[in-house]
Protein backbone atom coordinates (compact mmCIF):
# COMPACT_ATOMS: atom_id res chain seq x y z
CA UNK A 1 0.00 0.00 0.00
CA UNK A 2 2.86 2.37 0.86
CA UNK A 3 4.44 1.83 -2.55
CA UNK A 4 1.16 2.62 -4.30
CA UNK A 5 0.86 5.86 -2.41
CA UNK A 6 4.42 6.76 -3.40
CA UNK A 7 3.48 6.41 -7.07
CA UNK A 8 0.47 8.71 -6.84
CA UNK A 9 0.45 12.46 -7.18
CA UNK A 10 -1.14 14.45 -4.39
CA UNK A 11 -1.76 18.01 -3.27
CA UNK A 12 -0.70 19.78 -0.08
CA UNK A 13 0.67 23.12 1.06
CA UNK A 14 4.11 22.24 -0.35
CA UNK A 15 3.14 20.73 -3.71
CA UNK A 16 1.01 23.83 -4.28
CA UNK A 17 4.29 25.58 -5.20
CA UNK A 18 5.62 22.87 -7.52
CA UNK A 19 4.39 24.44 -10.76
CA UNK A 20 6.17 27.73 -10.17
CA UNK A 21 9.39 25.98 -9.09
CA UNK A 22 9.35 23.81 -12.22
CA UNK A 23 8.65 26.80 -14.47
CA UNK A 24 11.59 28.66 -12.94
CA UNK A 25 14.01 25.71 -13.13
CA UNK A 26 13.11 25.09 -16.79
CA UNK A 27 14.53 28.51 -17.67
CA UNK A 28 18.04 27.31 -16.81
CA UNK A 29 17.82 23.56 -17.39
CA UNK A 30 21.09 21.94 -16.40
CA UNK A 31 21.39 20.08 -13.11
CA UNK A 32 18.88 20.63 -10.31
CA UNK A 33 19.38 19.74 -6.64
CA UNK A 34 16.30 19.16 -4.48
CA UNK A 35 17.22 19.32 -0.79
CA UNK A 36 14.77 17.30 1.29
CA UNK A 37 13.33 15.55 -1.76
CA UNK A 38 11.01 13.30 0.26
CA UNK A 39 9.25 10.71 -1.89
CA UNK A 40 10.52 12.32 -5.09
CA UNK A 41 7.33 13.87 -6.49
CA UNK A 42 9.02 17.16 -7.40
CA UNK A 43 11.99 15.30 -8.94
CA UNK A 44 9.56 13.26 -11.03
CA UNK A 45 7.88 16.40 -12.32
CA UNK A 46 11.19 18.21 -12.97
CA UNK A 47 12.98 15.39 -14.77
CA UNK A 48 11.51 15.93 -18.28
CA UNK A 49 12.64 19.56 -18.39
CA UNK A 50 16.23 19.56 -17.13
CA UNK A 51 19.48 17.71 -17.77
CA UNK A 52 19.58 15.93 -14.42
CA UNK A 53 17.75 15.98 -11.09
CA UNK A 54 19.50 15.12 -7.84
CA UNK A 55 17.57 14.55 -4.63
CA UNK A 56 18.91 14.27 -1.11
CA UNK A 57 16.99 13.32 2.01
CA UNK A 58 18.12 11.94 5.40
CA UNK A 59 15.01 9.77 5.82
CA UNK A 60 15.50 6.15 4.73
CA UNK A 61 11.80 5.54 4.10
CA UNK A 62 11.45 8.67 1.99
CA UNK A 63 14.39 7.64 -0.20
CA UNK A 64 12.94 4.14 -0.63
CA UNK A 65 9.65 5.66 -1.78
CA UNK A 66 11.55 7.99 -4.14
CA UNK A 67 13.45 5.04 -5.59
CA UNK A 68 10.15 3.32 -6.34
CA UNK A 69 8.61 6.44 -7.86
CA UNK A 70 11.65 7.26 -10.01
CA UNK A 71 12.79 3.77 -10.99
CA UNK A 72 11.97 4.28 -14.68
CA UNK A 73 13.52 7.76 -14.96
CA UNK A 74 17.13 7.78 -16.14
CA UNK A 75 18.28 11.32 -15.32
CA UNK A 76 17.76 11.00 -11.54
CA UNK A 77 20.30 10.58 -8.74
CA UNK A 78 19.16 9.98 -5.14
CA UNK A 79 21.29 10.44 -2.03
CA UNK A 80 20.30 9.23 1.42
CA UNK A 81 22.02 11.62 3.80
CA UNK A 82 22.30 14.97 5.53
CA UNK A 83 22.79 17.93 3.20
CA UNK A 84 24.99 19.68 5.77
CA UNK A 85 27.23 16.61 6.00
CA UNK A 86 27.87 16.21 2.27
CA UNK A 87 31.23 14.60 1.62
CA UNK A 88 33.52 15.00 -1.37
CA UNK A 89 32.95 14.89 -4.30
CA UNK A 90 29.40 16.13 -3.67
CA UNK A 91 30.62 19.27 -1.87
CA UNK A 92 32.41 20.35 -5.05
CA UNK A 93 29.48 19.76 -7.41
CA UNK A 94 27.54 22.74 -8.73
CA UNK A 95 23.90 23.06 -9.74
CA UNK A 96 22.02 25.44 -12.03
CA UNK A 97 19.08 25.41 -9.61
CA UNK A 98 18.95 24.48 -5.94
CA UNK A 99 15.46 23.89 -4.53
CA UNK A 100 14.47 23.43 -0.90
CA UNK A 101 10.78 22.93 -0.04
CA UNK A 102 9.69 22.86 3.62
CA UNK A 103 13.12 21.60 4.67
CA UNK A 104 15.22 24.59 5.69
CA UNK A 105 13.64 24.77 9.16
CA UNK A 106 14.97 21.23 9.86
CA UNK A 107 18.54 22.56 9.57
CA UNK A 108 20.69 25.27 11.08
CA UNK A 109 19.63 28.33 9.07
CA UNK A 110 23.02 29.98 8.66
CA UNK A 111 24.92 26.78 7.90
CA UNK A 112 22.31 25.62 5.39
CA UNK A 113 22.25 28.89 3.46
CA UNK A 114 26.04 28.95 3.32
CA UNK A 115 26.14 25.39 1.97
CA UNK A 116 23.41 26.15 -0.57
CA UNK A 117 25.39 29.15 -1.78
CA UNK A 118 28.47 26.96 -2.13
CA UNK A 119 26.84 24.26 -4.27
CA UNK A 120 24.99 26.72 -6.51
CA UNK A 121 26.70 27.35 -9.86
CA UNK A 122 27.61 30.94 -10.80
CA UNK A 123 24.55 32.37 -12.52
CA UNK A 124 22.35 29.75 -10.84
CA UNK A 125 19.29 30.35 -8.70
CA UNK A 126 18.33 29.25 -5.20
CA UNK A 127 14.60 28.67 -4.65
CA UNK A 128 13.29 28.04 -1.15
CA UNK A 129 9.73 27.49 0.03
CA UNK A 130 9.88 27.54 3.80
CA UNK A 131 8.05 27.80 7.09
CA UNK A 132 8.62 30.57 9.62
CA UNK A 133 7.69 30.93 13.27
CA UNK A 134 5.01 33.39 14.41
CA UNK A 135 6.44 35.38 17.31
CA UNK A 136 5.38 38.97 16.76
CA UNK A 137 1.84 40.36 16.85
CA UNK A 138 2.10 41.09 13.12
CA UNK A 139 3.06 37.46 12.40
CA UNK A 140 0.05 36.22 14.36
CA UNK A 141 -2.33 38.68 12.69
CA UNK A 142 -1.20 37.73 9.19
CA UNK A 143 -1.50 34.01 9.92
CA UNK A 144 -4.94 34.54 11.42
CA UNK A 145 -6.18 36.48 8.38
CA UNK A 146 -5.26 33.71 5.92
CA UNK A 147 -6.55 30.81 8.02
CA UNK A 148 -10.09 30.78 6.59
CA UNK A 149 -9.03 31.25 2.93
CA UNK A 150 -6.52 28.40 3.33
CA UNK A 151 -9.21 26.10 4.76
CA UNK A 152 -11.41 26.96 1.78
CA UNK A 153 -8.60 26.12 -0.65
CA UNK A 154 -7.94 22.87 1.18
CA UNK A 155 -11.56 21.85 0.70
CA UNK A 156 -11.42 22.92 -2.96
CA UNK A 157 -8.45 20.58 -3.53
CA UNK A 158 -10.11 17.75 -1.64
CA UNK A 159 -8.00 18.21 1.48
CA UNK A 160 -4.28 18.48 2.01
CA UNK A 161 -2.50 15.14 1.75
CA UNK A 162 0.55 14.80 3.97
CA UNK A 163 2.81 11.81 3.29
CA UNK A 164 4.75 10.39 6.22
CA UNK A 165 7.38 13.07 6.84
CA UNK A 166 9.29 14.34 9.82
CA UNK A 167 7.51 17.24 11.53
CA UNK A 168 9.64 20.00 13.03
CA UNK A 169 8.38 23.37 14.21
CA UNK A 170 10.14 26.37 12.61
CA UNK A 171 12.38 28.38 14.93
CA UNK A 172 13.02 31.65 13.09
CA UNK A 173 10.53 34.36 12.14
CA UNK A 174 10.38 35.67 8.60
CA UNK A 175 12.16 38.82 9.84
CA UNK A 176 15.02 36.75 11.26
CA UNK A 177 15.22 34.71 8.06
CA UNK A 178 15.45 37.91 6.00
CA UNK A 179 18.27 39.22 8.18
CA UNK A 180 20.38 36.06 7.90
CA UNK A 181 19.64 35.73 4.19
CA UNK A 182 20.84 39.26 3.48
CA UNK A 183 24.11 38.54 5.27
CA UNK A 184 24.82 35.33 3.34
CA UNK A 185 22.87 35.94 0.12
CA UNK A 186 22.98 39.70 -0.57
CA UNK A 187 19.98 40.74 -2.59
CA UNK A 188 17.91 37.67 -1.71
CA UNK A 189 14.16 38.22 -2.02
CA UNK A 190 12.06 36.88 0.86
CA UNK A 191 8.27 37.14 0.61
CA UNK A 192 5.33 35.93 2.66
CA UNK A 193 3.29 33.44 0.69
CA UNK A 194 -0.02 31.64 1.01
CA UNK A 195 -0.42 28.36 2.92
CA UNK A 196 1.68 29.66 5.87
CA UNK A 197 4.80 29.64 3.69
CA UNK A 198 7.44 32.10 2.56
CA UNK A 199 9.57 32.06 -0.56
CA UNK A 200 13.24 32.96 -0.86
CA UNK A 201 14.94 33.41 -4.21
CA UNK A 202 18.53 34.38 -4.90
CA UNK A 203 20.65 34.54 -8.03
CA UNK A 204 24.34 33.75 -7.57
CA UNK A 205 26.51 36.32 -9.36
CA UNK A 206 28.64 35.21 -12.26
CA UNK A 207 32.22 34.79 -11.09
Amino acid sequence: MGVKLAMDTYWNHNTAFHDELITDAKLRGGRVLDIGCGDGLLLQRLAPFVQQVIGIDPDNTAIELAQTRLAAIENVVLMNGDFLALSAPYQEERYATVICVATLHHMDLRSALQQMRQVLAPGGRLLIIGLADDKSLMDLVVSGLVLLPIRIMDRFHGGASNPNVRITAPKETIKEIRQVAQEILPGARVRRRFYFRYSLSWDKPLE
